[in-house]
């Protein structure tokens, strides 16, 4: 496949939108667009945040894309100044949440969506984390904190995916986390 052209279709606040043309190798001409970050290093971070209680953080936060809540891992960008990924997962998990942990691991690097958007993430594990004040977020961000059971997290996630959106992830780095022993 040969890219022969790329066009900006819009420049936003957070992100950009192009239309790339391209043709395969049958010779058969193609369109494809695709949303951009406005800077493509940058990296998303998500922490799988678990209590001394085995409970696993996560978030019902409303998504305005989707006109409703989904349940997510605390998760964000690395977007401030001089910001480490491991110091933007500590942010995000202390402002979306209220809880911090002394040890944050990171476990694995991966892909968002890779037919739409050009995001690439890293995955922190924060073990014993533990609630230390009042969460803050965006304004923009209507968060509910939600603890759930280890035990129970395949279950819960099951559940309520009948009710309400949830993000893939949650249950995707499950296995990474277990067959690195960290869980």
């Amino acid at each position: 496949m040969k890219i022969t052209k790329t066009e900006k279709i819009l420049s936003g606040k957070f992100i950009n939108i192009f239309r790339k043309f391209f043709v395969t190798e049958s010779g058969k001409q193609g369109l494809w667009e695709y949303v951009e970050y406005p800077d493509p290093k940058k990296r998303a971070v998500a922490v799988f945040a678990m209590t001394k209680d085995k409970e696993v953080i996560l978030e019902r936060i409303f998504r305005v894309p989707r006109g409703e809540c989904t349940i997510e891992l605390p998760a964000g960008s690395s977007d401030q100044e001089n910001e480490t990924e491991m110091e933007a997962a500590k942010r995000e998990l202390l402002e979306e949440t209220g809880f911090a942990s002394k040890e944050v691991i990171q476990v694995f690097e991966g892909v968002l969506m890779p037919g739409l958007v050009n995001l690439n993430i890293v995955y922190f594990f924060a073990p014993d984390a533990e609630f230390v004040g009042k969460r803050g977020g965006e304004d923009e961000e209507e968060i509910e904190v939600l603890k759930v059971p280890l035990d129970n997290l395949v279950d819960y996630i099951l559940e309520q995916s009948k009710v309400t959106g949830v993000a893939d992830n949650i249950l995707g780095i499950l296995p990474i986390l277990q067959k690195k022993k960290l869980i």
